[in-house]
Parts: C-alpha cells; structure tokens; sequence
C-alpha cells in the first residue's frame, strides 16, 4: 500500500514538473511579443497609391504598430479600422501568424478619371464613384475637365470612364473628356487632331462603337486629320466637319 502511494506521488510530481517545464518552455501566444509586420499590397503593380512603407507609417502614426507588444494585446480590428478610413484603400485584413508577425493585406481603390474642374477642384474618381483626393503619384488615366460637379461626375462620366479604362482600343486613344456648360461631353484623341462630340453621356457604347468603325473604315482611308470634329450625338449618323487645314 505504502509502495503505491509512493508511485502515486511519484507520477504527481512528474506530472507537474512537466506541466511547470512546457509551461517555460512553451509560453503562452498571447505573451509573446509581436516581432513585426507583414504587408501584402494587392494591385501594386496596376496602381501605386498605397504601398507597404506607408502602411507601416500609417499604423505608427496612429499608434497601433503591434511591433514589440504581446500578441494578446494586439487588436486586428483597430488595425482594420484605422487602414479602411484611409481614401486609398478600398480593404484591409489582418490576421496574427505561428511565427510571431501580423499580417496586413490591403486592396487598393482603383482610379477610373482624374477629375480637374472649371471650379478648382482636382480629385480621382475610383470604379465604384468614390473620390479620391489628388496624389503625388502619377497615374495615367483620362482626365476629366470642365463644368464637373461629384454628382454629374458619379451620374454621367463613371460609366464613360470605366468603358473607356476597360477597352483596350479606347484607353489607348482617349486622353480627356472635356464637359460644356451645357453638360455635353467632347472627347480628345491621342491620335489624330480632330475632336469628338459625344453629345449627351448616353448610349456611349453605341457611341464609340460607331466612332471605332469609322475609324476603322473611314478614317483609315481618308486619314485621321481630315475632319476637324466627328460628331456622335444623333442615332446612327455620324457629322464630320472638315479641318480646314
């Protein structure tokens, strides 16, 4: 009897002294301390607006870099929250990983028009109508001039701009989208010297579907600086006014 009680205490006492041991050995996640950041910019190569650097400043600059504090007290949702206020980015996700390090992966907003009103103002317009202040970065995208108020903007030129941005024939040749005041929009080619006179901001894809046939079949033959406007405003038919040239 006195023998097993031996063995009883015996394997008690191991038990606990490999308890203590892993305990040591093996701290708690929550107690280790975060050894730094890892960022992850998603369209980094088709835009530039955001890159990793500045998130880690970002982060610094709201006090919420997890560098060097224990990773129980690290709050992925605060970091969420402080990168999603800013204008370039669209999303961001943090998550903790095995070896010690947050994660950030961040979406960017992607630009569709650099808008330069009559009235000063200067800002980019993303693919879902958002505004983006003007950045030191250069992005090369269709510049959108003249009586432009965020609402005609959001209501009249998104559409033009993305159909634009997403074929690759127009995005290639058009450089600026010039608005009257009587809310008639004129586009400016790369190529050719004439003007095209789009009329009202509706049925563009009818439009310029129009305009890339006379191109293709009229342009192409007569030369691309013989008409001096091309205009498309009225179903199936096409003005040209002659260059005087």
């Amino acid at each position: 009897m006195i023998k097993k009680i031996g063995v009883i205490v015996l394997l008690l006492c191991l038990g606990c002294y490999l308890v203590a041991a892993v305990t040591v050995l093996n701290p708690s996640k929550d107690e280790e301390r975060c050894s730094g950041v890892e960022v992850v910019v998603e369209d980094s190569l088709q835009t530039g607006f955001i890159r990793s650097g500045e998130v880690i400043r970002l982060l610094e600059s709201k006090k919420c870099d997890p560098t060097g504090r224990r990773m129980g007290d690290v709050s992925l949702a605060q970091i969420e929250n402080v990168l999603r206020k800013n204008p370039y980015i669209k999303e961001a996700t943090a998550y903790k990983t095995p070896g010690g390090k947050v994660c950030v992966h961040v979406s960017q907003r992607l630009p569709v028009l650099h808008v330069m009103a009559s009235d000063g103002s200067n800002y980019y317009i993303d693919r879902s109508g958002k505004q983006m202040p003007k950045s030191s970065y250069y992005a090369d995208l269709v510049v959108a001039t003249g009586h432009i108020t965020p609402q005609y903007a959001r209501k009249n030129l998104l559409r033009l701009g993305r159909f634009i941005q997403d074929n690759p024939f127009w995005s290639h040749q058009i450089q600026q989208i010039h608005v009257a005041e009587d809310g008639k929009v004129e586009l400016v080619p790369r190529v050719g010297e004439h003007i095209i006179l789009l009329g009202e901001p509706t049925n563009v894809e009818d439009k310029l579907k129009r305009m890339k046939l006379f191109y293709t079949e009229g342009l192409n033959k007569v030369g691309w600086n013989k008409y001096s406007t091309i205009c498309l405003e009225y179903d199936n038919q096409i003005i040209c006014k002659k260059n005087k040239k």
